[in-house]
């Protein structure tokens, strides 16, 4: 497997990948917000993975300095592609990203209750829940992960 950064030539596939995990991971109201971050927010923090030449799975990363937060946004692998660690790589890709890059920001996820326990066994915790938060039948939760500094005694 592959991890490469994304660019507009992966746009289609993305989709597809998000329309894969319709009505259970996303609500398609969901899909013009997708749609908007690919063409305008992906910047250089979003990746794609690649296995034997098909587009599997996508996520990012993302900083918002107001808040001192960053963390994971958008990650998906595609509904045929589940329960094989796909989505364990990239989430560790990711979050070894976030550790270099933003090192003394908190970190975070905004995820349903269908993914909530696989983040929780990558050492994300609860925060708070929103029912139907996303769309009806998605709740939202959010949910941080803390790294212990290296620096620390």
């Amino acid at each position: 497997m592959q991890i490469i950064k994304y660019t507009a030539s992966f746009r289609e596939n993305c989709i597809e990948i998000f329309k894969s995990n319709l009505p259970k991971f996303f609500a398609a109201k969901e899909l013009p917000l997708f749609e908007h971050f690919l063409d305008h927010e992906t910047e250089e923090n979003y990746y794609i993975i690649k296995t034997k030449d098909l587009i599997v799975g996508c996520g990012g990363i993302f900083l918002d300095e107001k808040k001192n937060e960053a963390g994971l946004s958008w990650g998906m692998v595609h509904a045929g592609y589940h329960r094989q660690g796909i989505g364990k790589l990239l989430t560790q890709f990711r979050l070894d990203l976030l550790k270099k890059k933003y090192p003394d920001k908190n970190l975070k996820i905004e995820t349903s209750q269908h993914t909530a326990e696989f983040y929780k066994k990558n050492g994300f915790t609860i925060m708070d829940i929103v029912p139907d938060g996303f769309a009806e039948g998605i709740d939202k939760y959010t949910m941080k992960i803390e790294f212990k500094s290296e620096l620390s005694n």
